[in-house]
């Protein structure tokens, strides 16, 4: 009767829909046919290995040790592991202590991998309506210039004026706001594989505040440099991020009033509120500070957004490419602002391939 009961439970627990490992101190004595499917191995590779022999996250062996310490249930949610055949799982963990004579535990993996997908297919469909928006977007700076040209020469026909300079300069200055938009817009559409090289990060931010001399010294704005100097060479892409950190001190330096300020600084130095993100990765940060106009919390948080600009003839595409250049070298960005005081941009970017 025993033995039938026994079978009947293990036939039971075979049939579930999540993965169960019962363990005597670390050592699997029991696992599930679910457990099988996820780790890729019959239960005969299993038995008796340590739990920690598998390749699970850092995460989930702490907790596993913590609750032997403590002696208390614990849950796990959206964990990765890839089993033997390489198969990649996205799993939530329920860890459960057995206390009887002896301590036991069991741990439950529900495979939550299909809900993952479901949730990157609702991302993607919220690509193309932002997408969407900005198509709209696109049409309507496209669609004011063109207006501007087709007015002036409907108005040239219609008067039987000549073709003046003025009317000329107002075609030539609307193509060119045309022109501006479109390669703004390539710019940040155009999926362009990082070209990395060994870079020297102070001779690209030098390179940049070389290129806009003529507008900081027309603003007498002063442009203060602190670097550091101990910083190594690292792996990036020199074009692209020149072109970003140009668009960025561009823009500290045009919110600048007449003698304004900017300090562009480099350093390791990163702020604890960053330290569960950056991991054990090196990062180098890049501040680009100005005492300028500041900018309203409405408006900083649209400045990611699409065509959306304060500036007059801006495309609105300057901060956005900024933002697209730093994720596709896995950094991040953070701009803090107060109004009338100034605007600070703290970029971080991964120091790759820094032996």
């Amino acid at each position: 009767m025993k033995k039938k009961l026994k079978l009947d439970f293990e036939n039971i627990l075979d049939h579930l829909p999540f993965g169960m490992l019962y363990l005597d101190d670390d050592i699997i004595t029991y696992l599930n046919s679910a457990s099988e499917n996820i780790l890729g191995l019959s239960r005969k590779k299993v038995l008796n290995k340590s739990f920690y022999s598998y390749h699970f996250t850092v995460r989930v062996k702490d907790t596993f040790k913590k609750i032997k310490e403590e002696g208390k249930t614990a849950r796990l949610y959206g964990e990765e592991f890839i089993n033997y055949f390489g198969r990649r799982y996205i799993l939530n963990f329920y860890f459960v202590p057995i206390i009887t004579n002896t301590v036991n535990y069991i741990v439950l993996m529900e495979d939550c991998s299909f809900l993952k997908e479901v949730e990157k297919k609702t991302n993607e469909y919220s690509n193309i309506e932002k997408l969407s928006t900005l198509f709209a977007s696109m049409a309507h700076e496209i669609k004011n210039p063109l207006g501007v040209i087709k007015g002036t020469i409907q108005l040239i026909e219609k008067e039987s004026i000549s073709f003046d300079d003025e009317a000329l300069n107002i075609i030539i200055s609307e193509v060119t706001r045309i022109e501006k938009v479109i390669q703004e817009l390539l710019n940040y559409s155009n999926p362009q594989k990082v070209n990395e090289k060994y870079i020297d990060i102070h001779q690209i931010l030098d390179r940049a505040i070389l290129a806009l001399s003529t507008l900081w010294k027309e603003k007498s704005v002063i442009v203060v440099k602190e670097y550091d100097t101990t910083l190594p060479n690292f792996l990036a892409d020199p074009e692209t991020l020149y072109r970003a950190f140009f668009n960025v001190i561009k823009n500290a330096i045009e919110a600048c009033s007449f003698n304004g300020k900017v300090t562009v600084s480099t350093r390791l130095k990163v702020d604890l509120k960053y330290k569960d993100t950056m991991k054990d990765i090196n990062y180098i940060m890049i501040e680009i500070t100005d005492n300028g106009e500041g900018i309203g919390e409405e408006d900083l948080n649209k400045i990611f957004t699409p065509f959306f600009t304060k500036k007059t003839g801006g495309t609105g595409l300057g901060m956005v490419y900024v933002q697209k250049v730093i994720l596709d070298h896995n950094g991040f960005l953070n701009i803090s602002s107060i109004p009338k005081e100034g605007t600070k941009v703290s970029i971080y970017l991964p120091m790759k391939g820094v032996i």
